[in-house]
């Protein structure tokens, strides 16, 4: 017998996953496969669930919006179906701010059973402000974080109004939080962090007062935004999204260092800006890889006009990485028009995975599910779906995936978003599972694209 002491980390991993998947694989859904489908109605009108995670006990969380006017969650039991033990009978509404409007964007599982979440307040004087909010295990606010369950912090004077908008949310070792995304106190979006301490005050030791304001495109007057944001283990500050290169949007990823401050040794004064197509590429969503490389997934204007997804993957120091794809880069066509992703998933055996929405067939109206699945080296998972790519349709309008969570053990991973009936029905919460892209398991141990 081996010893087991000089088995390499990633046989460890090999050897896990095949128990789990040899535990499972009587009812494991093959590789892109849908299984369970559920829209979910919260209050009849607009509702949008934009974020996902897998909670300790293997539940998975959806956090959204009643049309922009309360923060809801919802959650479901690894079987796919509503928790009744959580709010009142699987969702929880949480009006945080009465008559005026709050929307959760981002969702974190907290090791105790609660869960935080981020997004935009609207403020009488200041517009909207980036909020945090905790809840308890059965989905409600927690009254012992900020003030009712609820910390509210404007980018603005107290003259002054902007949109300041929460897009991701991260939780440090110490218990501190850190909130990522926008504010327009400058005039033009810039990127916007704010950090809390465990109980939801200010942390004066980060940037001013606890915010941070940064101007990441190449122009004084240009846009930026950050959608997604990873914690390094020595506490750097991952983030991306967009930036304005010379007059339109490039993909943007940032590393800052603990205090807030750009890390001078990470692409240009902490600031790397990649141009992939003709105009207009974003970042919406983004992973950290064990080696410390990053993945980006999000969209940009192909030739002939219409948008694809788009990953990209940098070194430690923000350079492309050209070991991925073309010199760093790959664009996927997944649909015969415009394709979106907003999401962004890395499998313990390396293979990455790409969500959000495309269209199946340009002569009906609206969107559908979209879903692909990339080896490590970026090339397309081709036991995965149809080369790689799957497609769903599950209203008649608009479907959207806007975040994933992987459930190894369930033998699926979960996408949730959107599901749209029409221009004048309801839009509702939407929760699919999928089969998992472990084809390393099912055919023959293939593992030349494994880390």
């Amino acid at each position: 017998m081996p010893n087991i002491q000089k088995i390499s980390h990633s046989m460890r991993i090999v050897i896990l996953l095949i128990l789990l998947i040899i535990a499972g694989s009587a009812t494991a859904l093959a590789p892109g496969a849908d299984g369970v489908k559920l829209t979910i109605p919260v209050s009849g009108i607009s509702d949008y669930a934009q974020a996902v995670v897998r909670d300790p006990s293997g539940n998975i969380v959806l956090a959204g919006s009643n049309g922009g006017n309360s923060s809801v969650l919802v959650r479901l039991t690894q079987a796919g179906a509503l928790d009744l033990s959580f709010g009142i009978n699987g969702i929880a509404i949480n009006d945080l701010n009465v008559s005026r409007g709050d929307a959760l964007r981002a969702l974190v599982s907290l090791d105790d059973g609660r869960y935080l979440g981020c997004g935009s307040f609207n403020t009488v004087a200041t517009s909207y402000d980036f909020f945090v909010a905790r809840f308890s295990s059965t989905g409600f606010a927690d009254v012992g974080f900020g003030a009712g369950g609820v910390a509210v912090t404007p980018f603005t004077g107290a003259s002054q109004t902007s949109t300041d908008q929460c897009n991701a949310l991260a939780v440090q070792s110490d218990g501190s939080i850190v909130a990522a995304g926008m504010t327009t106190v400058a005039g033009h979006p810039h990127v916007a962090l704010v950090r809390y301490t465990s109980s939801g005050a200010l942390d004066t030791g980060f940037g001013t007062g606890g915010l941070v304001d940064i101007n990441a495109a190449a122009l004084v007057n240009g846009d930026s935004e950050a959608r997604a944001l990873v914690l390094q283990a020595d506490g750097k500050l991952l983030v991306a999204g967009y930036a304005f290169g010379s007059g339109t949007s490039d993909l943007l990823v940032m590393r800052l260092n603990t205090d807030g401050s750009p890390d001078g040794s990470f692409g240009s004064g902490g600031i790397t800006r990649t141009a992939v197509g003709a105009s207009d590429d974003f970042a919406n969503a983004m992973v950290l890889q064990p080696d410390g490389r990053i993945v980006v997934a999000g969209s940009t204007y192909a030739t002939g006009g219409q948008r694809d997804f788009v990953l990209a993957r940098y070194t430690t120091a923000g350079l492309l990485d050209p070991s991925f794809g073309s010199g760093g880069v790959v664009t996927t066509a997944v649909g015969p028009s415009d394709d979106f992703a907003y999401s962004l998933i890395l499998m313990p055996w390396g293979r990455l995975v790409a969500a959000g929405s495309a269209r199946i067939d340009t002569s009906t109206a609206g969107t559908d599910l979209a879903v692909v699945a990339y080896n490590a080296d970026g090339s397309l998972d081709h036991y995965f779906g149809t080369g790689g790519k799957r497609m769903l349709n599950i209203s008649a309008f608009n479907d959207v995936i806007y975040g994933l969570a992987s459930d190894i053990n369930g033998g699926h991973f979960w996408a949730v978003g959107t599901a749209y009936g029409s221009p004048t029905t309801a839009q509702d919460f939407l929760a699919v599972e999928f089969g998992l892209p472990d084809t390393i398991f099912r055919y023959d141990f293939e593992t030349r694209n494994t880390p």
